[in-house]
């Protein structure tokens, strides 16, 4: 999936799970300043939480790293020389959604270009020791940052302290940082209910800290909510400021009545921690399947007529570890700026493989199949080291995998700060016979023209070694395993014509 499609999907579902959540747990408290850092953290949290990685720490742990390279399996991408049309529905709607999104972000530059026309406009003078811009004009008392807008002469003494204080406790908390964040949040987020629902709760949540500073000083509720319905008169809103009268009035008034909750209930925001924890987790969880895919490139190669096997190259590619080898104390690195490359690239890996390994034909005989995962070590030189198994399938299989890979020609080095490096390789051979069986019938055709030998008893050509109990097989070794030709003129110098396409040596159990 798109990485920013990943980061908007991420996004919205954490701005849906931490209003849910606001709802079940915080809605019905009187701890404002605490909802208040609730509902700013959980805004920031969501933008921020998918650029957290813990995928470097946990891809140091041993179990972590076998994890991976065990059980990650990827896509097989394929690219076509289809036609690109950039006029499609997923164009189209992205445009429309980015379209909205600006206007939306439009809107908020011209309401704050309206702010400034009245900071110009109005004149500045001093009130109840505080200082406001005084607008001559039919407007609600509002605040944005420091600044405080209103017009005196349409409020008497007691009513303009009662706006003061109250819109002072705004400027001094910086409330208009909370509005801009939510305001911010609607415009890029426009399509998530949660989005527009979380600015609601930040906005009634201000006004609830303002008015509980105005009750605090010492003004009676009474009054105070009396002047509060008298200003309830409705004019064209600026969405960016924090206004005397905003609605829901019914429920700003309903707060100033309600019983306090009790301080050990703040206890209970603590409940953000595991949340927050689990939506980096989750996070990561993805992070490190993406890792694990630069650990481990799949691909696949046609099935061989001499050996029915796939071979698929994967390339550790995870965060930046360096582990400390113990016998020469040289760094290996899990991941580097430059990768070590085969030379050819990854298909003449593969053609090396399928052309060099060859399917242990007691393991077709007992139609084992499946993977075998390698890994190893490409040295400062380039030369392959240090392999071992880390996923086994057969002990022959597991064998010839080993034996291949530790005959590979030198790769062009890793290189970290310029430097070249040692660092692990992570390969995948697949092992598979065609159709998952055997024909039994027609046997393999490479067996039919090799000379089996049985306890040391020559069985003639075409022998079907399906005609043995493979259960009374202890082994099956090929004495030309690599199709050598100095190996095979011993092999007819020893059995005679008859052994020029290879030997089976077989030894049966007791």
């Amino acid at each position: 999936m798109n990485n920013a499609l990943m980061y908007f999907l991420k996004v919205n579902i954490a701005l849906a799970l931490f209003y849910i959540f606001y709802l079940l747990v915080f809605y019905k408290d009187t701890f404002w300043a605490t909802r208040r850092f609730y509902l700013v953290f959980s805004i920031l949290l969501s933008v921020v939480y998918p650029f957290i990685s813990l995928s470097g720490w946990l891809e140091k742990q041993e179990p972590m790293q076998a994890i991976m390279t065990n059980y990650v399996q990827l896509k097989d991408i394929t690219i076509t020389n289809a036609p690109v049309s950039y006029l499609n529905i997923e164009n189209i709607l992205l445009g429309v959604y980015g379209l909205v999104s600006i206007i939306l972000f439009i809107r908020m530059v011209v309401q704050f270009s309206s702010i400034l026309h009245w900071r110009m406009k109005g004149k500045k003078q001093i009130l109840h020791g505080v200082e406001i811009v005084s607008i001559d004009s039919m407007i609600t008392p509002f605040s944005f940052f420091s600044t405080i807008f209103m017009n005196p002469s349409l409020h008497n003494e007691q009513e303009t302290g009662q706006i003061l204080k109250h819109e002072v406790t705004h400027a001094r908390q910086r409330h208009s940082l909370d509005v801009l964040l939510s305001e911010l949040i609607t415009s890029i987020f426009w399509i998530n209910p949660a989005a527009w629902l979380l600015k609601r709760e930040i906005r009634q949540n201000l006004e609830f800290l303002a008015d509980n500073s105005v009750l605090k000083s010492g003004i009676d509720s009474k009054s105070y909510q009396y002047h509060l319905l008298q200003l309830s008169y409705q004019i064209p809103e600026n969405q960016l400021i924090n206004r005397f009268n905003i609605s829901p009035l019914k429920k700003r008034i309903t707060m100033m009545n309600q019983q306090k909750t009790k301080k050990a209930g703040i206890l209970k925001y603590s409940l953000i921690v595991p949340l927050a924890l689990a939506l980096v987790l989750s996070s990561n969880a993805e992070t490190l399947v993406s890792s694990a895919s630069k650990i481990v490139t799949s691909g696949e190669m046609p099935n061989s007529e001499k050996t029915n096997q796939q071979v698929s190259p994967k390339s550790t590619k995870p965060s930046p570890v360096i582990k400390k080898d113990k016998s020469q104390g040289d760094k290996i690195y899990v991941m580097a700026d430059k990768m070590p490359q085969y030379p050819g690239g990854e298909s003449e890996l593969l053609n090396y493989i399928g052309h060099n390994l060859k399917y242990p034909v007691i393991a077709q005989v007992n139609g084992i199949q499946g993977k075998v995962i390698i890994r190893f070590v490409v040295n400062k030189t380039g030369k392959v080291e240090k392999a071992e198994i880390v996923r086994s399938l057969d002990p022959e299989c597991d064998k010839e995998a080993l034996r291949v890979i530790k005959t590979l020609p030198k790769f062009i080095p890793a290189e970290q700060n310029g430097e070249k490096v040692s660092i692990y390789y992570t390969l995948p051979i697949t092992f598979r016979l065609d159709n998952g069986k055997i024909d039994k019938t027609k046997g393999n055709i490479r067996w039919k023209n090799q000379l089996c030998i049985i306890d040391g008893v020559k069985q003639p050509i075409g022998f079907d070694l399906h005609t043995i109990n493979k259960d009374k097989i202890k082994s099956i070794v090929d004495l030309n395993n690599n199709n050598s030709p100095k190996i095979t003129i011993e092999l007819i110098a020893k059995y005679g014509k008859i052994a020029k396409n290879g030997v089976l040596l077989i030894t049966m159990k007791k």
